[in-house]
């Protein structure tokens, strides 16, 4: 239900039990996982609620990939750790703590050798750890064709009880034959763990190997994506903030149109979060005498520089916006809500119409403040006071979108600085 926003939790709702594999929808869960991962980053709360949109452009050049994500390597130790699971057929019961006994090792395992902020998931938390790997890396594990079975993480339980394939449902022909050989739950191709894994030392570097390996499954398991693109020529240059600044060789065509809509958007709505931000600090000014006097420069000026732009490039917005091409390919993977669509092409109107007004337009703050209430309520924090009281002055979600960039970025440079390079 659009307009359900869940803005602040106590310890995150005990998360160690919410997230604790959860046993529906795995797509869901993982949207889940990153709606509350949110709260540690102030750059992905969507304040405005375009995510629906954000995540369809993100899906379609980084899929596998999210914003809870770290290093490469996890893509492995998450399934050498199943594996050991697998081998010692645990038991439903026990399944939650022994997974937990083993990731705790691994985190451990890791302290030994990196340094804080190297992307070690839990390097702080240790034991405390709520988000385990396994419940960050599941569905990327099967987007990218590592993991083979599409289990809910309930019947994985059973799975591995069984010892591995035994119970699993198997096609048959009308003679009872059976129409396919069962398939192991990960990729024989998978490199084994290295000798103690995972209570020895070890580190998020990968070996040749294990690059070689990953490099393959991301360029082949979802041909026309940019992370299949870069992952078959890491000689690319990643280095730029933005994906559509990437000078890629010879982009398939629906890449390159999913580029040119991400880019588009992305310029499109900087503006409306820009003047967000830039109300929520004129407001608090107002309401509780703070200071937000660098906000709301940064925020002006952050605003002037995306009118230039909308005005140099009137054009070109008026012209990617004026059919359905946008809708249908954001809708070839998450139904846009209508009054989404209708926010977007309201704020579209408004930004083309006169985008050097927008900073002190009054149809602007209306909008903006109407479409926040809308999808917030009373924790509208430029309708409701005491919403706004509790705000801390950091911005929300400054600049661009980039659409998972920096995390698809790490894992890339994790295939390119392996052992050897």
């Amino acid at each position: 239900m659009e307009g359900r926003y869940l803005e602040t939790m106590s310890d995150q709702l005990a998360a160690d039990a919410f997230f604790g594999w959860l046993d529906y929808d795995e797509h869901e869960a993982q949207r889940m996982r990153e709606v509350f991962g949110a709260f540690d980053d102030k750059e992905t709360i969507d304040s405005l609620g375009l995510g629906v949109i954000r995540d369809s452009i993100s899906d379609q050049l980084f899929p596998g990939v999210s914003t809870i994500q770290t290093r490469a390597r996890y893509f492995l130790f998450v399934p050498w750790i199943c594996q050991i699971l697998e081998a010692e057929r645990v038991a439903p019961t026990a399944f939650a703590r022994r997974l937990r006994e083993l990731e705790v090792a691994l985190i451990e395992s890791l302290r030994a050798v990196e340094g804080d902020s190297q992307g070690v998931i839990g390097y702080r938390a240790r034991q405390r750890l709520t988000r385990l790997p396994s419940t960050v890396y599941w569905n990327g594990l099967r987007v990218f064709g590592i993991r083979l079975l599409d289990l809910s993480t309930a019947n994985y339980r059973g799975f591995v009880a069984r010892g591995g394939t035994a119970g699993l449902r198997v096609d048959r022909d009308d003679d009872g034959e059976p129409l396919s050989a069962l398939r192991g739950m990960w990729d024989p191709g998978l490199p084994p763990p290295p000798t103690g894994f995972p209570f020895e030392p070890i580190s998020l570097t990968l070996t040749t190997d294990e690059s070689e390996y990953l490099a393959g499954k991301l360029a082949v398991s979802r041909p026309e994506t940019m992370i299949a693109e870069l992952a078959r020529n890491l000689d690319v240059d990643r280095s730029v903030p933005l994906p559509w600044e990437v000078a890629l060789p010879k982009p398939p065509e629906r890449l390159s149109e999913v580029l040119v809509h991400g880019r588009r958007f992305s310029e499109l709505m900087e503006g409306a979060q820009t003047l967000y931000n830039l109300l929520l600090a004129r407001r608090s000014e107002r309401e509780f005498d703070r200071d937000t006097a660098e906000l709301q420069e940064y925020s002006t000026g952050a605003l002037d520089e995306w009118a230039s732009k909308i005005t140099e490039e009137h054009t070109e917005f008026s012209s990617w916006l004026s059919g359905e091409e946008f809708w249908y390919a954001i809708e070839r993977v998450a139904r846009v809500p209508t009054p989404t669509k209708r926010f977007v092409l309201a704020w579209a109107d408004l930004a083309l119409s006169d985008p050097d007004s927008v900073p002190l337009s009054a149809a602007a703050e209306s909008l903006i403040t109407e479409r926040e209430f809308r999808l917030k309520g009373k924790l509208a924090r430029l309708s409701e006071p005491r919403a706004l009281e509790s705000w801390n002055g950091d911005p929300f979600s400054p600049g661009q979108m980039t659409f998972r960039w920096r995390n698809a970025q790490r894992i890339l440079d994790d295939l390119d600085q392996h052992e050897g390079a």
